[in-house]
C-alpha cells in the first residue's frame, strides 16, 4: 500500500512539474502495483484528458468509478471528458453526480457553471458560480464569471458588485478590470469606465478588447483624437480587424477627411470584401466625389 501510494504521489509531482510523460509512467506503475487503486486511475484519466486522449481518459475514469463510485473528483473528471467529447447531456449528469457526492467541490460547481454558460442557460450558470464563489471567495475568476452571468440576466448593479469582489480578491486580474470598465461604459459611467479600462491596460497592454472599449469611452466623451489613438493602437496589434478599420474610417469622415476615410475602408474591404458597413461607407465617399 505504501509503495503504491508513493508511486502515485510521484506521478502527481511529475504532473505538476509539467512532465506529463513521466507522470503517466508513474500512474501506470501505481495501477500495476495495485489494480484496485481508484485514485491512480482517476489521476491517469485526468492526465490523458490533458493530452487529448479522450477515449483512453474516459476508460480510465470509468474504471476509477467502478472501484469507488463515491469519488466526487472521479465523477467530475468523467463529466468533463464527456463534455469535451461533445456528449454534454451525459457529462452534465456526471458533474451533477460529483456535486451530489461532495457539495463542497468548488471545481464541480465551476464545471457545471461553464457548461450552463455554453448552453446559454445563464440562470443556472449564475446559481453555480454563486455556489463556487461561496466555497472559494478568494477565487477571483469565480466572481468575474458570476458577474458575467448576472450581466447576461440584466442584473447590471449586481454584476458590477461581483466584479469589484473579483478585484478585491486579485487586484492584478486585468480581465476583471476590463469587464468592470465595459459594464460601467454600458451604464454611461464614463469616468469610472475610463479608469477601469486604463487599469486593465496597465496590467495587460496587448488587450485589444479593453483598448477598443477605451476608444468607445473617449468617443462618448467627445474626445475624438484620443479615440483615434486607441483605435490605431488596436490596429497595431490586430491590423486585420475589419470592425476597427471601418470605425476608424468613420472618424475620418466625421473630421472631414474623405481620403483618409477611404484608405481605412479600402483596407477593411481588402480583408472582407463583403463587409456591408465598409461597402456602405465607401459608397458614401465615392458619392461625395461626384
Amino acid at each position: 500500500m505504501q509503495v503504491r501510494q508513493t508511486i502515485n504521489n510521484e506521478g502527481v509531482e511529475r504532473f505538476f512539474s509539467g512532465d506529463l510523460d513521466q507522470a503517466e509512467v508513474k500512474f501506470r506503475e501505481a495501477i500495476e502495483a495495485n489494480g484496485q487503486d481508484s485514485s491512480a486511475y482517476n489521476n491517469l484519466a485526468f492526465l490523458l484528458q490533458q493530452k487529448g486522449l479522450l477515449d483512453e481518459a474516459e476508460s480510465a475514469a470509468r474504471t476509477s468509478l467502478e472501484l469507488n463510485d463515491q469519488s466526487s473528483f472521479a465523477w467530475l473528471n468523467l463529466g468533463n471528458i464527456l463534455v469535451q467529447q461533445g456528449r454534454g447531456e451525459e457529462g452534465v449528469k456526471c458533474i451533477t453526480a460529483s456535486i451530489e457526492a461532495d457539495r463542497s467541490n468548488a471545481h464541480a460547481w465551476e464545471s457545471l457553471a461553464t457548461v450552463s454558460m455554453m448552453q446559454h442557460d445563464h440562470q443556472s450558470a449564475e446559481q453555480c458560480w454563486q455556489a463556487a464563489a461561496a466555497l472559494k471567495p478568494g477565487e477571483s475568476k469565480y466572481w468575474v464569471q458570476l458577474g458575467l452571468s448576472k450581466a447576461a440576466l440584466r442584473k447590471n448593479d449586481d454584476a458590477v458588485e461581483c466584479l469589484h469582489k473579483a478585484i478585491e480578491a486579485d487586484s492584478a486580474n486585468s480581465y476583471a478590470w476590463s469587464q468592470l470598465g465595459i459594464m460601467e461604459l454600458m451604464q454611461n459611467n464614463f469616468g469610472i469606465a475610463r479608469k477601469a479600462l486604463m487599469k486593465a491596460l496597465s496590467l495587460y497592454p496587448e488587450d485589444s478588447n479593453s483598448r477598443y472599449h477605451l476608444a468607445l469611452v473617449y468617443l462618448s466623451e467627445n474626445n475624438v483624437p484620443a479615440a483615434k489613438t486607441e483605435f490605431d493602437r488596436v490596429l497595431e496589434v490586430d491590423p486585420a480587424n475589419v470592425k476597427v478599420l471601418t470605425e476608424r474610417g468613420v472618424l475620418e469622415l466625421g473630421t472631414d477627411n474623405p481620403e483618409g476615410a477611404k484608405a481605412f475602408f479600402e483596407r477593411a474591404l481588402a480583408i472582407d470584401p463583403s463587409s456591408e458597413q465598409a461597402l456602405s461607407y465607401m459608397a458614401q465617399v465615392s458619392a461625395g466625389k461626384e
